[in-house]
């Protein structure tokens, strides 16, 4: 069969010395997917605590020196100490979240909504908190009251969903030129018969797909492309799943000591369910008409390919805090969580499948439906656990907070919280000498987050709650427009609102809704840049994702 075009920028890498060395040169949203990244610590590192109890999430969760909630387990314990009774509460949540993607063509045009598989939306029911505080002691001495806790609160969440397209591309830059330039850099080979086996690196494994999907193909000379003619436009499209939470499990206690000093420490565990699906599809259009079949035998028609990332782990953290109270109406709380220690596992697979054209003799046999092979395969499943686990840790924080009483019917709360991004480490891994040490170093800074609440008792039964929330950037000077392999959050905010109800003394319900955007760093769903010669780099269009997230939670609880 005639080549047609072959990749310019051939460099021989051996695969046995360094497997992973053109890494530094391969990227973007399609790639990548088989290991945990530096960009994706950050992701699993990213929150603004600003889930809780619906009482906390109403006042923008700004508990740090108010206390007495289930969410200071998270927070600061010493709040644990201020409960003068038992309590347990369990807070459900409903979420719905909308991205808004710059730069982007229409994914769906003239298609019915209820033909249309990928959404640019989520929603999803969840548990936000769910736990009790027991009384464990009440005397008259320096020590008025230990208080117990054991709750689950939610500390992150990962629902939502991304859709992007690009119209009438280059064919340089398609998937296709992207796999067969990755093929050539790393001198990739297939068996003796011709068949290409997935092997036991799945960096790789785009690579082979693309290769039994007749993306790309390979003679002495190397790897080249010969069903996608040079002068084709690419329709290119691409949508991303993301699902999962982090909740901690925390145990908690918490002292009095004269109404004054309160003084708490948790042991928190830490549960980490997170999954991603990526989709990219391309479309080969030619608008003046398709190559003749003695030029071009076999032209591919479109190609999918997904991939599953998922990832379960556990987290051990210790947190500590102290709130004073030197008068009545004011309080100062202060808590330090060191980084938690996180062990995770993960399952990766991918699926490829296209649609050749048989515009010549069909040379190679292929089994034809009105002309058209088609072709499906999918990978083997990826697992790393046990000794092969992903070991991290997330930042350590520093929460300041304070808070006033007036009159007894309004209270005015204020959080502070500093948390060092730059201090995310990757402790081991199944990849022998990878480190992200100097590169976390350089992109991410310690980022400042600032809550505010208000809550008004309009009448003895009824309280009106409002809040705020603000993170910072997290990437230092210089990096704010990075392209990482996967989007990095960098910026959220929400506005809260709630009430409170309480029924009799020992029942109430407290209901509360959060409106917040989360912003992301500009990406690509792939892209290569030579490191030596610039006029040789390719990638499809950049693209941004901002997203926005509906948050509603009712929380009932009872006091004994």
């Amino acid at each position: 069969m005639r080549r047609l075009y072959i990749l310019a920028m051939v460099v021989a890498v051996s695969l046995f010395a360094a497997p992973r060395l053109s890494a530094q040169d391969f990227g973007g949203t399609t790639f990548n997917n088989d290991i945990i990244t530096w960009s994706d610590l950050q992701n699993l590192s990213f929150t603004s605590h600003n889930y809780g109890t619906a009482r906390s999430m109403g006042m923008g969760n700004a508990f740090t020196a108010l206390g007495a909630d289930l969410t200071s387990a998270s927070l600061n314990p010493a709040g644990i100490g201020m409960y003068v009774e038992s309590d347990f509460s369990f807070s459900p949540m409903m979420q719905f979240s909308k991205s808004k993607t710059a730069n982007s063509d229409d994914f769906y045009v003239g298609v019915p909504k209820r033909q249309q598989e990928f959404k640019d939306h989520s929603e999803r029911f969840g548990m936000s908190s769910i736990g009790g505080v027991f009384s464990v002691y009440r005397g008259t001495g320096a020590l008025t009251n230990l208080n117990m806790g054991v709750v689950y609160n939610r500390i992150a969440d990962f629902n939502y969903n991304t859709m992007s397209a690009s119209i009438a591309n280059p064919a340089v830059n398609s998937m296709a030129n992207f796999l067969c330039t990755l093929s050539n850099v790393d001198g990739l080979q297939t068996n003796s018969d011709g068949t290409m086996s997935f092997g036991n690196d799945p960096y790789f494994w785009g690579a082979t797909l693309a290769y039994k999907n007749g993306l790309t193909n390979k003679d002495d000379q190397g790897w080249y492309i010969d069903r996608i003619a040079e002068y084709a436009e690419i329709d290119q499209y691409s949508a991303t799943e993301v699902r999962g939470s982090l909740g901690e499990y925390d145990f908690t206690l918490g002292m009095n000591f004269a109404d004054i000093v309160y003084v708490g420490a948790t042991l928190g565990i830490q549960s980490l369910n997170y999954k991603r699906s990526v989709f990219y599809g391309e479309n080969y259009i030619y608008p003046d008409g398709y190559p003749s079949g003695e030029e071009m035998p076999y032209q591919l028609e479109y190609m999918n390919y997904e991939q599953h990332t998922r990832l379960s782990g556990t987290g051990v953290n210790f947190k500590i805090g102290v709130t004073l109270r030197p008068v009545k109406w004011w309080r100062v709380g202060i808590a330090y969580h060191p980084p938690t220690f996180m062990n995770s596992s993960m399952q990766y697979s991918a699926d490829m499948w296209s649609a050749t054209y048989s515009a010549g003799t069909n040379p190679d046999g292929y089994e034809l439906s009105n002309g058209y092979a088609y072709f499906n395969v999918g990978s083997p499943t990826w697992q790393d656990a046990g000794e092969n686990s992903w070991n991290y840790t997330s930042p350590s924080r520093l929460l300041l907070g304070t808070a006033f009483t007036l009159g007894r019917r309004v209270i005015l709360s204020a959080d502070y919280e500093r948390s060092w991004y730059q201090g995310v480490k990757l402790k081991d891994s199944p990849i022998y000498g990878l480190d992200y040490t100097d590169i976390t170093k350089m992109v991410f800074q310690g980022s400042n987050t600032v809550r505010a609440g208000i809550e008004a008792y309009v009448a003895p039964f009824l309280a009106l709650r409002a809040g705020y929330i603000y993170s910072g950037n997290t990437l230092r000077k210089g990096y704010e427009n990075i392209i990482a392999g996967h989007t990095i959050p960098t910026r959220q905010e929400y506005i809260t609102a709630g009430l409170g109800i309480k029924f009799s003394r020992p029942v109430y319900l407290d209901l509360a809704y959060q409106y917040g955007t989360t912003k992301y760093t500009a990406h690509q769903t792939f892209y290569y840049t030579d490191p030596e010669v610039a006029e040789f780099d390719f990638g499809s269009p950049v693209f941004e994702d901002k997203v926005a997230r509906h948050i509603a939670v009712a929380t009932l609880g009872f006091r004994f």
